[in-house]
């Protein structure tokens, strides 16, 4: 990030992305500012050190199939701070100071300030209980208290306004406040603030709100204004808003990722601020899309002939050979000049007739459907890893097995119909976006930007997975038997989708959605036992339709890092003739009994559990993963619907096992 503040590339996206606020050490806290910064450190690197000294082509790289989902022209590498060599050096991620309060370490002191964003890495020293001799002054750390809203605004808290109980008095004095602790429990009724008019206030209640399911209708910051004996009978048909309230206090739009332009220019969006701690995991959620990468050209390609097209796209190169055509030779002219041929990697000819080869192929079955941008993506996906690929100049190596000579046969063919070996894979990440409070509180990725989004920052990570392909036979016949059993998670989960995200359309999910997924997350935990990864390090992705056009049912469990776990094929391993079978068996035989049980299967049966009780028998024990593990944030999880209920084992999908 910077020479002094360091943190690795794969991390600015999640969980340190655009927007959050990152707490470094001896007290420093910064947040990562918007995709305007980023340019103007790039020009100021230009500036600071000859147009030279920056290679942005270096910085930027393509995939095209991202790029057409989320509509950008290219993504850049987060800026890795480096000295060495001759480009790009000395590039820091923007970040500003937030929050800007702070006060003084000195117990006798405790005088408060607000700092401005632009001194990230200035030293915050406390001049008021200075004597003038020493040759130390106190430090001032940062408050442990932020304000934000749903919309994703974010702003200091108030604490004049909360102390005054209203707007700070225009008398003459000139209101400064100070931060104690005293003794007692040590929660928020033992932190007072005093101002030097005399007033106090504990900051009990602070973070208090009122909601309706999840609608906030009141809050702490919004009755400062109101006297102890005011009774308001504020509720969601009665909200406490500015007309009822002048004094009190609502988001003001800050957005102090896009600099002093995002304060100065901001726009009050009046909904209720929520008092949040810094460092919570609530305060900022990524939101990431990712996608695995698939060659364009053929397995029997050069491997330069595939990566041209890759950088470029087959639809560009085929529009510059229609010109061509025509007598215009821009296909010529750009693969002559090529870096590949320059550096004597390949000669001009025969890249130039790879590709042209490559162009003249039919790959029209391919554009045959027409479906939405991100199912499209992934069905892409679905049906490249199930033709396979085993070509060693490709960053895809993809094998695929069927299960004669596997341990567990007659088990496997019954549920799957394939097992592919990704023996090499690379996935492109990319930040487009965040939310605060709630992770289905997603903002637009113009929010990113003060300017016109062209590009969102990306990482290139590299792994290995184990794809399962079911059986959609034996999947048709269990909906068939026991779609109706567990349709109760489904409608809870849209009644839930629906309160919060009323403009999205319904995702299109059935019951075996949930067993599909509940079954990634027993494997995954398997695999972390036997295999001795970490639970972070695994990843899922799920690929489900049940469209006729575009059915798929399929999981790949994989990991993809920067360093090199998940590069030696112990993950691959696991899915080969000897291993896979026991996994399996032995994930689904753990799944019948979870440490929590009865609770777990009982709460899950009745009620259900986990966020807006969209989870059945699945708790921390049993089926919760890493939330960087997870698609669906730990939602639709159900061991019912993998191996049934104490009552009726046959409910589940692999319950005859």
């Amino acid at each position: 990030m910077s020479k002094k503040n360091k943190v690795r590339s794969s991390q600015m996206l999640s969980p340190f992305g655009i927007g959050q606020i990152v707490n470094f050490p001896k007290e420093l806290s910064l947040m990562v500012c918007g995709l305007n910064l980023w340019d103007e450190k790039i020009e100021q690197g230009k500036v600071n050190r000859g147009n030279d000294s920056i290679k942005e082509s270096d910085l930027r790289f393509n995939e095209v199939r991202l790029q057409n989902t989320l509509g950008v022209e290219y993504f850049m590498k987060p800026f890795e701070y480096k000295t060495a060599g001759e480009k790009n050096n000395k590039l820091e991620i923007p970040a500003v100071r937030f929050p800007g309060w702070h006060y003084c370490t000195n117990h006798k002191c405790g005088k408060m300030k607000i700092v401005p964003l632009g001194q990230p890495n200035d030293k915050i020293e406390c001049i008021a209980c200075w004597d003038g001799k020493s040759k130390y002054k106190s430090k001032m750390n940062p408050v442990r208290f932020v304000a934000a809203c749903p919309s994703g605004h974010i702003q200091d808290v108030p604490f004049k306004e909360w102390v005054h109980n209203g707007v700070v008095p225009n008398d003459g004095i000139e209101h400064e406040i100070s931060y104690h602790t005293g003794g007692g429990s040590g929660d928020l009724g033992s932190i007072y603030m005093r101002c030097t008019c005399g007033d106090r206030r504990s900051l009990a209640g602070l973070m208090n709100i009122r909601k309706d399911d999840l609608k906030v209708f009141d809050s702490a910051l919004a009755r400062i204004g109101f006297n102890k004996e005011d009774s308001q009978n504020f509720d969601s048909d009665n909200p406490n808003d500015k007309d009822k309230n002048p004094l009190g206090q609502f988001c003001k739009g800050h957005r102090p990722w896009l600099g002093l332009e995002g304060i100065n220019n901001a726009k009050g969006c009046n909904n209720h601020l929520q008092v949040l701690i810094r460092g919570a995991s609530n305060v900022h959620f990524s939101e990431i899309q990712s996608a695995i990468y698939l060659p364009q050209g053929s397995s029997d390609a050069n491997e330069y002939v595939v990566k041209v097209i890759d950088e470029n796209g087959k639809e560009t190169l085929r529009n510059y050979y229609e010109q061509e055509k025509n007598g215009t030779p821009v296909l010529t002219i750009i693969l002559s000049n090529h870096t590949y041929v320059k550096l004597g990697l390949i000669s001009k000819e025969e890249l130039i007739s790879g590709v042209m080869s490559e162009l003249l192929k039919d790959d029209s079955e391919n554009d045959e459907l027409e479906l939405p941008a991100e199912l499209k993506l992934r069905h892409e996906e679905y049906d490249y890893i199930l033709k396979g690929r085993d070509s060693e100049n490709s960053d895809l190596k993809a094998i695929v097995k069927t299960f004669e000579e596997y341990k567990d046969q007659d088990m496997l063919e019954k549920y799957f119909d394939c097992v592919v070996l990704i023996e090499r894979l690379k996935e492109t990440r990319v930040f487009k976006g965040f939310s605060r409070i709630n992770p289905m509180n997603k903002i637009d990725k113009r929010e990113l930007s003060n300017k016109t989004v062209k590009w969102l920052p990306a990482v290139e990570v590299y792994g290995e997975g184990i794809f399962l392909k079911f059986n959609d036979e034996v999947v048709d016949a269990w909906l068939k038997a026991s779609s109706l059993k567990h349709s109760g998670i489904i409608n809870r989960y849209h009644s839930s989708m629906l309160r919060r995200r009323p403009q999205d359309n319904p995702k299109n999910i059935n019951p075996f959605f949930v067993a599909m997924h509940t079954f990634a997350h027993l494997l995954i935990k398997k695999l972390c036992f036997d295999c001795g990864y970490g639970s972070s390090s695994l990843r899922e992705k799920l690929y489900f339709s049940d469209d006729s056009k575009s059915r798929m049912n399929g999981i790949l469990i994989y990991t993809s890092s920067g360093d090199s776990e998940g590069s030696l094929g112990g993950l691959v391993r696991q899915g080969k003739s000897d291993y896979l079978g026991p996994l399996i068996r032995n994930a689904i035989v753990e799944a019948e009994w979870c440490s929590a049980d009865p609770v777990c299967s009982d709460v899950g049966k009745s009620s259900g559990q986990g966020p807006d009780n969209v989870n059945g028998s699945a708790c921390h024990n049993c089926c919760i993963l890493p939330e960087t593990s997870c698609e669906e944030f730990n939602m639709l999880l159900d061991r019912s619907t993998v191996v049934g209920t104490f009552d009726d084992r046959y409910l589940g999908f692999f319950s005859k096992e």
